[in-house]
């Protein structure tokens, strides 16, 4: 009996797991995407109110190697945070999980600075997601 206790447990367990992972994973929300030009530049994704609020956001870019230099996030009252990034995402990357400062305030914009690296895949792309 004791047997088919322990392995009913698992059992759950397993896919108690399962549906934590999923859960976590449905609260990213893609926030926009932009076409990336130049060799060093700035682009901005406008969010708005409609959008909500966030607590996390991440980059992720596809086509080419991108180096995001900082963020910077301005906010629907004006406040603003200012995120150093200095990272080099490769094609198909991403950055790691931005913690944001001003959580209960919608965002405005975030803009990005980068400098762009082609290893001959034609346009890349940054796509900006929010985390609730």
């Amino acid at each position: 009996m004791r047997r088919r206790e322990f392995i009913a447990g698992l059992g759950l367990a397993a896919v108690g797991g399962l549906v934590a992972t999923e859960t976590q994973a449905a609260t990213w929300y893609s926030l926009g995407r932009r076409k990336v030009n130049g060799l060093v530049d700035f682009d901005q994704i406008n969010v708005g109110r409609g959008a909500g609020t966030f607590d996390k956001l991440r980059l992720e870019v596809t086509g080419n190697d991108l180096m995001v230099y900082d963020l910077d996030v301005r906010y629907g009252n004006g406040a603003r945070d200012d995120i150093p990034v200095r990272l080099l995402i490769p094609q198909g990357g991403r950055t790691r999980d931005i913690d944001l400062r001003h959580s209960d305030r919608y965002i405005r914009h975030v803009r990005f600075t980068y400098g762009k690296f082609t290893n001959g895949r034609g346009a890349t792309y940054v796509e900006l997601f929010g985390r609730r």
